[in-house]
Formats: C-alpha cells, sequence, structure tokens
C-alpha cells in the first residue's frame, strides 16, 4: 500500500478538488498539460507518448473501504447543524443500532465480494444509481462546458468551426485509440509519493522527465504504478475514457442501458432538428481532412428542411420511462430502428444551431439545454455549436465524471487553435441524411415532451455573478484557502436569506483510486454554522468573525483532504443502501430517519470549473429547492460591467427553478464576499 496523503496535500495546494456535476479536478488537468510529455503530431494524432495511455491502469490502488463506526460518526458529524438536538439523540440511537447490527453485515458482505474483484466497491452503485434515475436528462444530469471563441476570427464561422472541431476529435479519438495518449499523472516532484527523502531522493524533480517515461514503460503494467510512485509522481485512473466516444445511454424500463459501438466511424449531425450521418474516419481509421468535413457541414447548412420533419430530438428530454416507451414504439418500424442505431453508434453529436444568443446569461442557458429540439442528451457528448462560432460540450453524465470530457475539451481546444484555417473540399463520403416515419403515437409523444420541456425550462432561472479582487492571490495572502473561503461564502449567503444552514455538495474527485468516482465533502458543517451565527451576530466583534471564519475555513480543507483520500461517508453509506437491495434485506431505519432526509435534500450543489479555456460552464439545480452554483476565479469576462474584463476576482453562474428567486440569492452571495473581505482587511 501506498501513502497518497502528500499528493492529495499537493493536490489542496494546487486548487485541484473536483467538481460536483462537473466532477473533474480541472486545475488538476491544467497540471497535466503543463507536466505531462508530449509531442504534437502532423498526422491523425494530437499528442504522442512513449507511455502507453493505459499502461498504469492495472496497478493502480484500490479505493479504500472505511470503518462502519468511522463512517457513522461522520454521518452523524455531518447532520448535526442540519437537524435539532433531540432529532440528533434519536439519530445516534438510530444509527448505534445499524451499527452494530445491519450495518455491520453489509459491511462484511461488501468486503468479502471486493476481495475476488480488483475494482471500487462503488462503482457498480454508482452506475446503476445513474441508470435507474428516471428524472429527464436535462437539468438533472447533463452538464455543460462552453470554449472560447479561436482567436482567429475567420476560424469562427459556425461551418468552418464545427469542422474543426470535428476534425480535431477524431484525431484526439485516433490518439486515445491507439494508446498515445500521455497518461494522466500527478506530479509532485518529489520522490516516494511526495515525501522527498530516503534513499530514492536523487529522483526528486524527474518525475515527466524522458527516464520517467523510459523507467515507467519498460515497467511491468502490474507494477507500473509504484515506478511512478518513485518519482513523486501519481498515474491517476483512465477507465472513463473508454466511453467517452461511440456511446450512448439507452432509455430502458426501470434501468437504462449504456451501449458502446466501436465501429462507429461516423458523427451524427442535428440541423433545424434534423439528423445527418457523416463520416470522420476512413474505412482504414484514419481522419479524413478537415476541409472534406467542412465540405458536408455546408451541404447540410444549405439543404432545405423536409416539411414533414419532427423534431425526435426532443423525446431525449423526457423522463426516462416515458421515453423508453417511446422509443420501442419508435423501433417497431425497421427505418426508424436503423436512424436510432445510427445516432446510437456515432462517434459523437454535433448540434448545429440557427438562432444567436443576446448575452452570457442566455449561452449559458442554451448550452445547457437550449430549446430541446436540435439535441439528442443521450449521447456520451454533444458538441453545440452557434452561428458565431460559440462551441460547447453537454454531455451525459452516467458513464463517468467529468474526469475525460475535459481533458477531450482541453487538447481538442490546444489542437484547433494550432489548426489552419481549412478548404473546403469534395467529400469522398457525403452526408446522408437520416429519416424517421412518424405514426400517430410517435406524433404525440413528441408534443407530449415539447409541451413538458417548455414548461420545465420556463420554471428555471439563471444569474452571473462576478465580484473583483476575491482572487487566489488576495486569499492566499490572508493565509486561507480559496476553495474553502468561498464555499463559506455560500453558506454566509443562504443564512443571511434564510436564517439556517442546509444541505451542501462538493465534489471530491477520486481518480487517484483504481475506478474511482467521486466523493462528497460536506461544506455545511457544524464549524460553518458557528461561523454564520457569529457574522450575523450584532454583537460580535470583527475578531470574533476571523476568528471563527479561519476555523470554518481550516475545517473545509480537513473534509476536503479526507474526502480526497476516500474518507467521506456518503459513498460508503450509499454502498450499503445497495448492497442491503442486493442481500433482499429490509431498508434499515437509519436511511428513513430525518438525519437522511436532510442530508439528501441538496440545497446547494457547488461546482468549481477552472481551464483557461472555459468561458463559462454549469449545471441545472437537482431539485424544486436548489441553487446550482458553478464558480470559478480567474480574469473576469466583464459580463455585467465591461469595467470588469481582466480583472482578477471570482465569478459564478448561479441556477435555481422559480420556486427561489435566483437574483436575490446572487445578491446575497455578493454581500458575503464583501462581509469576508471586510473581515479580512480589518474593517
Amino acid at each position: 500500500p501506498c501513502d497518497l496523503s502528500k499528493m492529495h496535500s499537493a493536490m489542496m495546494r494546487r486548487g485541484c478538488l473536483g467538481a460536483t456535476r462537473l466532477p473533474v479536478a480541472a486545475k488538476c488537468r491544467q497540471e497535466l498539460s503543463k507536466l505531462a510529455v508530449r509531442q504534437i503530431s502532423t498526422g491523425d494524432y494530437v499528442a504522442s507518448t512513449k507511455i502507453p495511455t493505459y499502461h498504469f491502469q492495472d496497478s493502480l490502488p484500490r479505493l479504500p473501504l472505511n470503518d462502519l463506526q468511522a463512517t457513522a460518526d461522520r454521518y452523524l458529524y455531518a447532520a448535526t447543524p442540519l437537524i435539532s438536538g433531540t432529532e440528533l439523540e434519536t439519530t445516534k440511537k438510530i444509527m448505534n443500532d445499524f451499527v452494530a447490527g445491519d450495518g455491520k453485515k453489509l459491511h462484511e458482505f461488501i468486503v468479502e465480494r471486493e476481495k475476488t474483484r480488483y475494482s471500487s466497491f462503488i462503482s457498480e452503485p454508482w452506475f446503476d444509481m445513474y441508470l435507474t434515475t428516471r428524472d429527464p436528462l436535462p437539468l438533472n444530469i447533463n452538464p455543460q462546458m462552453t470554449f472560447f471563441n479561436d482567436p482567429i476570427e475567420a476560424k469562427n464561422e459556425q461551418v468552418t468551426r464545427a469542422a474543426l472541431l470535428a476534425w480535431c476529435s477524431a484525431r484526439f479519438y485516433r490518439t486515445l485509440k491507439d494508446e498515445k495518449l500521455p497518461p494522466d499523472l500527478f506530479h509532485t516532484q518529489a520522490c516516494m509519493g511526495g515525501t522527498g527523502t530516503g534513499f530514492f531522493s536523487f529522483l526528486n524533480g524527474k518525475g515527466g522527465s524522458s527516464q520517467f517515461d523510459t523507467v515507467c514503460s519498460m515497467t511491468p503494467k502490474s507494477y507500473a504504478f509504484y515506478a511512478a510512485y518513485l518519482y513523486g509522481s501519481f498515474p491517476l485512473d483512465m477507465s472513463q475514457y473508454k466511453n467517452l466516444f461511440n456511446s450512448t445511454r439507452i432509455p430502458k424500463r426501470v434501468k437504462d442501458e449504456l451501449k458502446i459501438s466501436p465501429k462507429g466511424n461516423h458523427v451524427v449531425v442535428q440541423c433545424r432538428n434534423e439528423f445527418w450521418k457523416v463520416d470522420i474516419l476512413r474505412d482504414d481509421g484514419s481522419v479524413v481532412p478537415a476541409g472534406e468535413i467542412m465540405s458536408c457541414f455546408r451541404h447540410i447548412m444549405n439543404t432545405p428542411n423536409d416539411p414533414s420533419s419532427l423534431p425526435v430530438g426532443i423525446l431525449t428530454t423526457a423522463d426516462r420511462d416515458s421515453w423508453a416507451d417511446a422509443r420501442e414504439k419508435l423501433e417497431a418500424n425497421p427505418k426508424n430502428k436503423a436512424t436510432l442505431e445510427m445516432i446510437d453508434s456515432a462517434l459523437f453529436a454535433i448540434c448545429l444551431e440557427d438562432s444567436p444568443v443576446a448575452g452570457f446569461k442566455e449561452q449559458q442557458e442554451l448550452m445547457l439545454h437550449g430549446a430541446g429540439r436540435n439535441r439528442w442528451f443521450d449521447k456520451s457528448f454533444q458538441l453545440i455549436v452557434l452561428p458565431t462560432g460559440r462551441a460547447a460540450v453537454n454531455f451525459e453524465h452516467s458513464w463517468g465524471d467529468g474526469v475525460a470530457v475535459l481533458r477531450y475539451f482541453n487538447e481538442v481546444n490546444d489542437d484547433s487553435k494550432k489548426a489552419p484555417i481549412p478548404t473546403e473540399l469534395p467529400a469522398k463520403s457525403a452526408p446522408k441524411r437520416l429519416v424517421f416515419e412518424h405514426d400517430a403515437a410517435s406524433k404525440d409523444a413528441i408534443q407530449k415532451a415539447t409541451v413538458s420541456f417548455d414548461k420545465t425550462i420556463d420554471s428555471v432561472r439563471t444569474e452571473v455573478l462576478e465580484y473583483a479582487g476575491f482572487s487566489s492571490k488576495y486569499i492566499k495572502s490572508k493565509g486561507l484557502g480559496l476553495d474553502g473561503c468561498l464555499q463559506m461564502s455560500f453558506q454566509l449567503a443562504h443564512y443571511r436569506l434564510f436564517g439556517k444552514t442546509v444541505s451542501t455538495y462538493e465534489s471530491a474527485n477520486q481518480s487517484a483510486y483504481k475506478h474511482g468516482r467521486t466523493e462528497t465533502i460536506r461544506s455545511a458543517t457544524v464549524e460553518s454554522d458557528t461561523m454564520c451565527k457569529v457574522f450575523f451576530d450584532k454583537n460580535s466583534t470583527r475578531q470574533q468573525k476571523e476568528e471563527a471564519l479561519r476555523t470554518a475555513v481550516a475545517n473545509h480543507g480537513r473534509l476536503t483532504k479526507e474526502a480526497l483520500m476516500g474518507k467521506g461517508w456518503d459513498r460508503h453509506m450509499f454502498a450499503l443502501k445497495y448492497e442491503a437491495k442486493q442481500q433482499g434485506m429490509k431498508l434499515h431505519p437509519i436511511y428513513e430517519d430525518v438525519s437522511n432526509q436532510k442530508l439528501s435534500e441538496i440545497i446547494m450543489s457547488t461546482s468549481t470549473l477552472s481551464s483557461p479555456n472555459i468561458d463559462g460552464g454549469g449545471f441545472g439545480p437537482v431539485g424544486p429547492n436548489c441553487f446550482g452554483i458553478g464558480y470559478t476565479s480567474g480574469r473576469l469576462r466583464g459580463v455585467e460591467d465591461p469595467a470588469l474584463e481582466g480583472v482578477e476576482g471570482f465569478a459564478s453562474s448561479i441556477m435555481s427553478y422559480t420556486t427561489r428567486n435566483t437574483a436575490e440569492f446572487r445578491d446575497s452571495m455578493r454581500d458575503s464576499l464583501t462581509d469576508i473581505m471586510a473581515v479580512l482587511d480589518g474593517k
């Protein structure tokens, strides 16, 4: 066993935590881009590597299964600020019964089963959780990330932009398939897993060097992780990459199916609600020139719509059971079945939009859900391209936590910037229109899905906040962690409006472990609750506020490190619940207790988005009372105030249903940032 604590400490210092809904270690991926040794190929690859892509996969450490009592203690700690003292005493008794009885049995079942397989104990339950969810994918499941436009304006013409992104995506696919993509690695540059001392200290600073590449590539797969560990480098799990392309979530009654069709060489292009098949790979696997792809897309844009076509894509916005029923009826027609198979087997989907957006908020909403007609939310990911050339990735969440998506996003962004403006060429393989035939049942399903989705998107609101000065540099100068301070500002914002602490979700990426997914960082704590009470007590002094803030932020840092090391409680409790179902056991009362009800209703779902290539991103609220908070720090865009463009600070996109006042919450967030800066500046 290897001590991963040094890596986790380094990740925290560099801000590599992970993200909810967009659950990626975003800044960590920036480190990968800087540290991984690679060469841009002039052929069909975006990169090259001496170490094969999946070389470390077989030797990654397993996610630890925590002691049951430790999990119970963490659960009770998280529940404490959310329930009354009387309720807490009852919960403790119920939990004690669980630990001594059913919980112990279920834990032992998991331990025994894990002896026979080399995976993560949470992998199967987590897949099952996503696939059995019956909620519609848009807003509830699929997040989005938006690219900046290309620096060369001519490359932002819609067809040119779409063709280049498709071409670069095909190159990324070839690089990944042929294992030429450098493995995901986190380098501490200190030997022996970050200690930097001992016999192997001569390896300090050599993680990612040519020597490192040679040694690791020559080490057998079953031991490769340990070779990297000697250099102070940590390979990360890449199992999710295999679901990135040719992947689709198929709606089924009760539980959906993830389908991979590895032989598809095409993309499916949606334009004005119609579908087209465009090959971007030759039969021999080589990449079709960008000029030919461009010619195909131009043909699609210039072809008038079939007046009989209907927006079948809207069906992917329906609840999963309704969509499963509608799809089954569609497939009864052989022509429709063939069209669906062509969509399912596509490498990915491209959505060519025909209407521009008025501003940043509208861009956020269009990339996240749009009108739903010109989308196929079931695909592993969709590239959405606007008439202005603005583009985004919208991805389905069940197959992975965004680790692969962000790497794809960054690699394709960089590759497309280096690509020249393509010259249109006659396509050797012409685009093929995909046709659906409709009966009364399919027309009715499309109509119902349209009405339902229009009603849903009319019930959500997005607000944007930019705040100058609240930057990483500023917070570091105060001796605090940026993420902890931001999470505490969210706690203050909610407490200011509602006078109570509520369940808050932030995720910790666990790609350091084989088949790792995420763990929850519970930002609402006893310490954060105390901080809020001190801040809003008129008798509190500035010193008392600062002390409470520093205590809460430090505690958040502790919880973050524990979650990164697999020492949270959420996934363990979830796995025990899943195991009870598998064993046919009655659900224990702890899962029906008021504590579980409070903890399970996420009121603030938060996600940090950090990449120099991301021009916005977001996700929907996970419930009617939820605020979905996407946030980042860095150079501001001047979305609301042009004077802020280029200024270092904090930015956030907040979405909630109209049952909440999104604008009011945004203003409270602004006031909380002001309060924190005033306290830290001695005012």
